[in-house]
């Protein structure tokens, strides 16, 4: 039963993982905590957008805003 269960569980998170690749520029997806900004570590789900962050992070402070985001190039 747990067996099953952690198999379960490891679909999820796989699952997971590749609707977000696949939603690619959606800023709600990427803000998985949904408090309005993306940080460094959510953007690893995307790894376009990680290689871009410093870039994009134009304040500065470490997390994208949706104005931030917005001039993300996924190409």
């Amino acid at each position: 039963m747990m067996k099953n269960c952690l198999i379960k569980l490891s679909f999820i998170a796989l699952s997971a993982t590749a609707l977000t690749a696949q939603a690619g520029t959606s800023f709600s997806v990427i803000d998985s905590d949904g408090d309005g900004v993306i940080s460094l570590s959510e953007s690893k789900a995307l790894p376009k957008l990680m290689a871009q962050f410093k870039d994009l992070d134009i304040d500065g402070n470490g997390v994208l805003s949706p104005e931030e985001f917005a001039k993300f190039k996924s190409e």
